[in-house]
């Protein structure tokens, strides 16, 4: 005696237009997170331009336009889904497996950077701090990050003259009343490369791992399509009107 189980197959999954479209909408998704991110970051490293090298703008330029393209490809998807044509939907798998790979480059830079921010950003926040006396701008910046970060000069204090130390290095308690001396026995000990250059490493962390959680569902997202298009071209599939 045996037993047969009649289990029917969800019909939008036997529909090539249905599927395409669900996995378009992933992807779709996917882009919209990558485009955030790398939005918020850019905005977020450009406070500090001064400080950084341009390794820290690709990162977060590189993941904008991959957001961009998964967007723009997107509509392709959609037209394939509705078209049903295999080479729209041929297309629209290159694409995605286009994009697997700058998502994969993006991890390898975003993980490198991360690993090299403190000494990456060295040499132009020294550069930026010969200027501190004679630009307006430089000093408000340097101010800012050192009142920010409670921190003083790139490495330490010493990067100033022991007479020339300015009060940012210094914290100042509410109702402290002038004349206010910030010098050697209580400027901030710390460096600002040390704090700066490990808050610029988790940023680029935080794209590290977005851009793993993309990369696993585009891995899934590119394996879907393919078969997607594999039936378009070589199986009669179910239409809809």
């Amino acid at each position: 005696m045996s037993l047969k189980l009649n289990l029917e197959v969800p019909k939008f999954l036997k529909s090539v237009r249905y599927t395409l479209a669900a996995v378009n909408g992933l992807f779709l998704l996917t882009g919209f997170l990558l485009l955030i991110v790398g939005v918020v970051i850019l905005v977020q490293y450009s406070e500090y331009e001064v400080f950084v090298t341009q390794r820290f703008f690709t990162i977060p330029g590189f993941v904008i336009a991959t957001g961009v393209i998964i967007c723009i490809g997107s509509i392709l998807g959609f037209y394939g889904a509705i078209s049903e044509q295999f080479y729209f939907i041929a297309g629209y798998v290159m694409l995605s497996i286009v994009v697997l790979v700058f998502e994969i480059v993006i991890i390898i830079i975003a993980f490198a950077l991360s690993n090299d921010a403190v000494s990456e950003i060295r040499a132009p926040m020294l550069q930026s701090l010969q200027l501190y006396e004679s630009r307006r701008d430089i000093a408000r910046l340097w101010d800012d990050l050192q009142m920010e970060f409670e921190c003083c000069g790139v490495s330490s204090r010493l990067d100033y003259t022991s007479s020339r130390i300015p009060v940012s290095c210094c914290h100042i308690d509410y109702g402290t009343i002038s004349p206010f001396e910030c010098g050697a026995a209580n400027a901030y000990t710390t460096g600002c490369a040390t704090f700066l250059g490990e808050w610029l490493a988790y940023n680029a962390y935080v794209i590290a791992v977005c851009a793993i959680v993309a990369t696993c569902l585009q891995v899934l997202l590119s394996a879907m399509s393919g078969w997607l298009a594999y039936r378009s071209k070589f199986e009669e599939v179910e239409l809809e009107s």
